[in-house]
């Protein structure tokens, strides 16, 4: 007769070969470097990673036309040779015809296979506009749950998309710890980051710090990134004749742009829309003072005067006001970011958002 100890490892064995449940996740590609790669970058460092098997399928990376095709072939190539060993197959997308054009033969092979689909759809407040997007429809009602960004987004798919009857759960982005310098030992810099373009609207950052940048002749103003405004951004502060205050240092990442944001004592977001900004979240965990448009899923958490001061979008005047309150007043500045560390803890942590996962996946298992 087997001891107890080798049947238990005898039923360990046949749970890990056959009754393990795995993910295969669709989403950006690693050498991406937008949102939805950061999110599951930070997926990968979960523990719910390793238990559930999950294997990250990218499907979409930046470049030329003729790269993006290539890629997306090759990763739906792929698909067919690997979707039977998993269970549930999590769509990390948004509403763009072309990104669910590229997953739909994914999506159409879970479906054959009897799959269990996720769909997290990586916007806010995008949704607004798309109502008319029949692909984008099809997809949601085609999936087994709608993973959403915040509860704010939650309320408007019900309103906004009453046909789509698809169970709907919340699952915020995670933020990993990060080192905390104390606001008396960070440098008087005002970072903005993310890409130079309309819609996170430099400009209106610009504008305000030109407002009252001789009140303040120690600090500095730095942009971290590139894009299509960029040119007319940097045009704008030699116009305003602000140039020797301000500083365009381009993309960054990894250390260099850790190095930026835990040393900043202020984050500004200007933004007309977004999902959940992961910027925000890190400002946060960094402990530094977030001054931001109330764009996408942030009003689920933000707290006026305690964890960030807003200002109407577009509306430069306002953000000239907020920053004249935090430039001046280091104990403004440290009990912003004191309790912005705060309320990262409280929601985005990683243990809270693993776990999160993991109830998401049991219950699709279950249902």
């Amino acid at each position: 007769m087997l001891s107890i100890k080798k049947k238990m490892r005898f039923r360990q064995l046949i749970e890990d070969v056959f009754m393990k449940h795995r993910v295969l996740v669709v989403g950006s590609a690693r050498e991406s470097t937008g949102g939805v790669t950061t999110v599951l970058n930070l997926c990968e460092k979960m523990p719910m990673w390793k238990k559930w098997q999950c294997y990250w399928l990218g499907t979409q990376l930046h470049g030329s036309y003729g790269r993006k095709a290539w890629y997306a072939f090759k990763a739906i190539f792929r698909a067919i040779f690997i979707i039977w060993k998993y269970d549930i197959v999590h769509f990390h997308t948004t509403p763009d015809k072309g990104g669910l054009l590229i997953q739909l033969p994914i999506l159409i092979m879970a479906k054959i296979g009897r799959k269990k689909a996720i769909m997290h759809i990586h916007v806010g407040n995008q949704l607004n506009d798309n109502t008319e997007n029949k692909f984008f429809i099809w997809w949601m009602q085609h999936c087994d749950v709608i993973v959403l960004l915040a509860k704010k987004w939650l309320n408007l798919l019900s309103q906004k998309y009453p046909q789509v009857k698809t169970p709907k759960v919340v699952v915020y982005n995670a933020c990993e710890e990060k080192v905390f310098v104390p606001m008396d030992k960070k440098d008087k810099t005002i970072v903005f980051v993310g890409s130079l373009n309309e819609n996170k609207a430099p400009d209106v950052l610009i504008k305000a710090w030109a407002q009252i940048e001789k009140k303040y002749p120690e600090w500095k103003l730095e942009f971290l990134g590139s894009g299509s405004s960029e040119k007319q951004s940097k045009e704008l502060v030699h116009q305003l004749g602000i140039a020797n205050r301000v500083e365009f240092l381009g993309f960054c990442h990894g250390q260099k742009l850790e190095s930026h944001f835990s040393k900043a004592s202020v984050y500004v977001m200007c933004s007309y829309n977004e999902g959940f900004p992961m910027a925000v979240i890190e400002a946060w965990a960094y402990g530094d003072a977030v001054l931001t448009t109330p764009v996408g899923g942030l009003p689920d958490v933000i707290e006026e005067g305690k964890n960030c001061l807003t200002f109407d979008f577009g509306n430069y005047d306002e953000l000239s006001d907020c920053l004249a309150q935090v430039l001046g007043s280091t104990s403004k500045r440290t009990s912003l970011g004191d309790y912005g560390r705060k309320v990262v803890y409280e929601h985005f942590s990683m243990q809270k958002i693993n776990d999160e996962f993991e109830q998401l996946y049991q219950f699709i298992i279950n249902s």
